[in-house]
């Protein structure tokens, strides 16, 4: 079988998972890694449908949302970006606002640095919390790391967690 952009499309359209995979192997040459399907898609997909296809194909599974293979989102607007730290703070705002807004409860989750990244875990598990959930880097944004948890230990010493 020959790689062409008309038969890539076509499976594409078909949501024809096998396929794509089959027809990337071809173009490149060996059996392709997530994110080269998705660089193949995001090159020959001609419809926002079809790059949403493509996000659920490369990206289905949970495990590679923060790891080092799967840096990039979809945008409205059609394509696909990668991840900056940017995202990563708005991810670690967004959860220091739930802290501040929600009770607490035994599922909240405070703000604590670990030796790389800031961490928002269970205050009674610390750094053990098997649920913890990793944000932005420490490296680089010393400052913002700092502010956030200095806001959430002031609020914890008021509420007395």
């Amino acid at each position: 079988m020959k790689f062409t952009k008309k038969a890539f499309r076509v499976a594409l359209k078909a949501n024809n998972q096998k396929e794509i995979w089959h027809l990337t192997a071809i173009k490149i040459g060996r059996t392709p890694e997530k994110f080269e399907v998705l660089h193949l898609v995001e090159e020959l997909a001609t419809t926002n449908r079809d790059y949403k296809k493509a996000w659920a194909l490369a990206f289905r599974d949970n495990e590679c949302r923060r790891g080092a293979l799967t840096d990039y989102i979809f945008l409205k607007r059609g394509g696909f970006r990668q991840y900056g730290d940017s995202h990563y703070r708005s991810e670690a705002l967004q959860m220091l606002r739930r802290l501040l807004t929600e009770k607490p409860s035994n599922y909240t989750k405070v703000p604590m640095m670990g030796h790389t990244h800031l961490y928002f875990c269970s205050p009674s598990y610390g750094y053990a919390d098997y649920n913890k959930v990793r944000t932005c880097s420490i490296e680089g944004n010393e400052e913002f790391v700092n502010k956030i948890v200095n806001i959430a230990e002031k609020f914890m010493a008021k509420r007395n967690f």
